[in-house]
């Protein structure tokens, strides 16, 4: 079973929405799922600031469909000019 490289890295800055605004992050880590078919998914961690609790960040995960490498990238993404 092959492990394919990920499309981004630890410490990469990406875009993706969150609650519909463009935001930019940086990826904190990445954890890689094999299934045993050999299907590959790929969840990356970024810190993103928490509402009103105790800590003020929080891990989020997204999918990489869910990032993109420039903010033109995903507008060209949701509106497909």
């Amino acid at each position: 079973m092959e492990i394919k490289p990920t499309k981004y890295q630890p410490g990469q800055k990406v875009w993706t929405l969150i609650g519909m605004k463009a935001e930019e992050k940086t990826i904190r880590s990445i954890n890689i799922c094999v299934d045993t078919d050999g299907g590959q998914t790929n969840y990356y961690y970024m810190v993103v600031p928490k509402g009103k609790e105790c800590s003020s960040e929080a891990f989020v995960t997204y999918s990489e469909k869910e990032l993109f490498t420039s903010k033109e990238e995903m507008r060209m993404s949701v509106f497909g000019d």
